[in-house]
């Protein structure tokens, strides 16, 4: 009897003792969170210095999302994008979505007349064919309208899963004009102008096709043509995707979106900044929990440490878009309580329904400083849902700040 009463005892001062820690994180947090007062995109961010210095020495902003379905990631993105667009002189915008089927979104909002859902449609995604990337494509088309071309805002797809526009372009390229062995060049664009087509091809096949590809790029290279870095780079897309056809694997896909990244800055000079639109698990600094494989985050914060920033999202409650597999089709699902013991139940006992927490700020507070520091779960929810979709990690192994929602809406799909 006396065991069973001292257990209880213990039992009782360590949770005490867990509530007393817990308390004092959320006091730490009320006291030094930067609290954002909503998430309507259409109310800006006002110039705050203490934002200016967490920024100032970034080139590269990863803003991730805990799901790709949720609004207040979009909009609070669209936020952020916009407040770095005006005060720190970011000018671009890369998405998770394919190098070609980004670049009629590209020239619409440099001026070109085109029908903005049409586009996004064609994007080829459901994550962003949204009602809140519909509105920060038209603001970035309002924003570019009296800027010369050097000041404009560019839009770019980085990832690698899908070819098919490319090789329809340069296949359309190659018909109009001249180029010695064009007919092997088409033979084998053939095969990668549909999103079905590579299915059938073995290893070899692709390996040869490979070594072909990369022919032609050097081909385009040392051409005079026209728009000449537009062609390469839809040429680069097409081998990368050969090459994850060849290796399927998420480092993969995740290194080469990395190197798209390097190469808009290259090309865009020393003094250029890029803003990255996509999901936690690639924007985040270490692996990916499911694969355990190295991120694009990863990638980016080796090559240009403190000049990437990753910035991960969180949620407590609330709905979101996911597509069901069971029912095979989008639906909303619902989270109505925070996962207990969860980096998400500790945030929500805030006094914020908003906030950004920047980990290297907070790292001389004990309290917050020994939690990022350990292991915490939280939701990490893809394209599809399943309620065992949990990270596990140190928040400052995986990212350098989090934003943080209460309660949250489904995205605004624009073909439901």
């Amino acid at each position: 009897m006396k065991k069973n009463i001292v257990a209880f005892l213990l039992i009782i001062f360590s949770n005490l003792y867990v509530f007393g820690q817990n308390n004092d994180i959320v006091i730490a947090i009320n006291k030094n969170a930067f609290k954002l007062n909503d998430s309507n995109p259409n109310i800006d961010i006002d110039k705050d210095a203490r934002l200016d210095s967490i920024f100032e020495k970034v080139r590269i902003f990863g803003f991730g999302e805990a799901t790709h379905g949720t609004k207040e990631f979009f909009n609070l993105k669209f936020k952020f994008f916009k407040y770095l667009v005006i005060n720190q002189g970011v000018r671009n915008f890369a998405i998770e979505a394919s190098y070609a089927n980004c670049i009629a979104i590209n020239n619409y909002i440099k001026g070109q007349e085109s029908d903005p859902k049409e586009l996004l449609k064609n994007i080829g995604l459901w994550t962003w064919n949204t009602q809140e990337v519909l509105e920060l494509i038209e603001w970035m088309k309002k924003y570019n309208i009296d800027k010369i071309q050097s000041k404009q805002i560019n839009f770019y797809g980085i990832d690698i899963m899908d070819c098919s526009n490319s090789a329809r372009i340069i296949t359309e390229h190659l018909t109009e004009n001249s180029y010695k062995n064009k007919i092997k060049y088409l033979d084998i664009l053939s095969h990668y102008t549909s999103t079905n087509s590579t299915k059938h091809l073995n290893k070899n096949l692709l390996n040869s096709h490979l070594i072909v590809m990369a022919e032609l790029k050097e081909i385009l290279k040392s051409s005079a043509v026209e728009n000449k870095e537009l062609y390469i780079s839809l040429q680069n897309s097409i081998i990368q995707y050969i090459n994850l056809c060849i290796d399927y694997r998420q480092e993969i896909r995740d290194k080469e979106m990395s190197e798209n990244i390097n190469q808009i800055l290259d090309n865009d000079g020393n003094e250029s900044k890029i803003f990255i639109w996509a999901h936690n698990f690639h924007i985040k600094k270490n692996k990916i929990t499911y694969t355990n494989e190295f991120s694009m985050g990863h990638f980016l914060k080796e090559k240009y440490g403190n000049e990437y920033y990753s910035l991960g999202f969180d949620f407590a409650t609330g709905e979101f878009n996911a597509y069901s597999i069971k029912n095979k089709k989008i639906e909303i699902f619902s989270i109505t309580e925070p996962m207990s013991n969860t980096s998400s139940e500790l945030f929500n006992k805030s006094s914020f329904d908003y906030f950004f927490l920047d980990f290297n700020s907070i790292s001389k507070i004990n309290t917050l400083e020994k939690y990022i520091n350990s292991k915490v779960k939280y939701r990490g929810i893809g394209s599809t849902y399943n309620p065992k979709m949990i990270e596990n990690e140190k928040l400052t192994e995986a990212y350098d700040g989090m934003i943080f929602i209460k309660d949250t809406k489904a995205s605004t799909l624009l073909f439901r």
